[in-house]
């Protein structure tokens, strides 16, 4: 497949996502089931989030350009992909990146987020069989020409021992931190509340620090953290 045959496969995936189709709608069902922090807003969430800003053809199309992706006269690599399972989708971007710039992906998927990406690269080989010799999923990745790896960081040491002889990608445990100075709008603290609370917290971008200034005002920041307290 050329770069615009990607493009285009890819813009139909995020349609897709955003479908009510009975296949997609039950496997986000037994996404929810079979992990409990994957709650069905979050699992939305994530959705939302990759099919609006990731699968849009505009997008990819300007992704592809500025990363000077072409995929003529180029020798396809194996790429062996350890997927986190921490939020929903989360290592759907590493896999993305394989396939829109022509390569091969060999996917060992976290047991507590399996479902969802299993279904959409299984969806995409449907929609196109030849792919079914570039996406396959294993137990154990090996014959990879490099690895993207995402875990803790007791896994990756395992990670740059198996992996050091191979171009590699090893991403450890980290989350974020907020620094405030009392002058944030009502619209700014309620973004940081999002970015507190969703995926319960468990993803490297959420929130777990703020510093404040001495006296500041909470009163604020509890008000827009309410719009969780359903959690």
């Amino acid at each position: 497949m050329n770069l615009p045959q990607r493009i285009s496969l890819l813009e139909k995936l995020g349609i897709y996502m955003r479908s009510q189709d009975s296949e997609w709608l039950e496997a986000k069902k037994r996404a929810s089931l079979e992990n409990g922090w994957f709650i069905p807003p979050f699992i939305e969430n994530a959705i939302e989030q990759i099919a609006e800003h990731w699968l849009q053809r505009k997008a990819l199309e300007e992704w592809a350009t500025g990363e000077n992706i072409g995929l003529e006269n180029r020798t396809p690599k194996k790429i062996g992909l350890v997927l986190a399972g921490n939020i929903p989708l989360v290592g759907f971007h590493d896999w993305l990146s394989v396939f829109i710039s022509g390569h091969h992906s060999l996917i060992k998927t976290s047991s507590k987020d399996r479902i969802l990406i299993e279904h959409l690269v299984g969806k995409m080989i449907q929609w196109e069989p030849s792919l079914q010799n570039e996406m396959n999923f294993a137990d154990r990745l090996t014959g990879c020409d490099g690895y993207i790896a995402t875990g803790s960081n007791n896994s990756s040491r395992y990670f740059e021992y198996y992996f050091s002889k191979y171009p590699h990608l090893i991403r450890k445990n980290k989350t974020s931190a907020a620094l405030l100075t009392g002058t944030e709008t009502k619209e700014e603290l309620e973004k940081l509340a999002e970015d507190v609370h969703l995926y319960f917290g468990l993803g490297c971008r959420n929130v777990t620090k703020i510093y404040v200034p001495a006296q500041y005002d909470f009163i604020p920041l509890l008000e827009a953290f309410k719009k969780f307290s359903w959690l």
